[in-house]
């Protein structure tokens, strides 16, 4: 299954168009959905495993694919401070996780009643 990069992108630029650190919260937005599809990816010998999973398992189970994989130091601005764009980044996050899931539930509920 591959996500819809582009839709989920251009919602992303849409949304964080208008924020004071558009093009950061973008650049991570891009990231956490490379990030996404390669969870996504793990799931390519046994997809059921992932379509008998509910929304709210997926979201947390994502969120949790992202530690230790989100360079969060790459896209923060230099005059912001750390804790300030911690606090943005994990917004950014949990924003890019329920579009992903969205994504993912869109296509599986496309697929079920073809």
């Amino acid at each position: 299954m591959q996500l819809d990069k582009y839709k989920i992108l251009g919602a992303a630029a849409v949304y964080f168009g208008r924020k004071r650190y558009a093009a950061s919260s973008y650049g991570l937005a891009e990231e956490c959905v490379d990030i996404g599809q390669s969870w996504l990816d793990t799931y390519s010998d046994d997809f059921g495993a992932l379509v008998r999973k509910s929304p709210k398992e997926m979201k947390k189970e994502l969120k949790n694919y992202y530690k230790g994989r989100v360079n969060y130091s790459a896209h923060n601005a230099t005059f912001l401070p750390t804790f300030i764009w911690m606090w943005l980044a994990q917004a950014v996050i949990t924003w890019v996780v329920t579009r992903i899931i969205d994504n993912i539930w869109g296509q599986i509920g496309r697929d079920r009643y073809l």
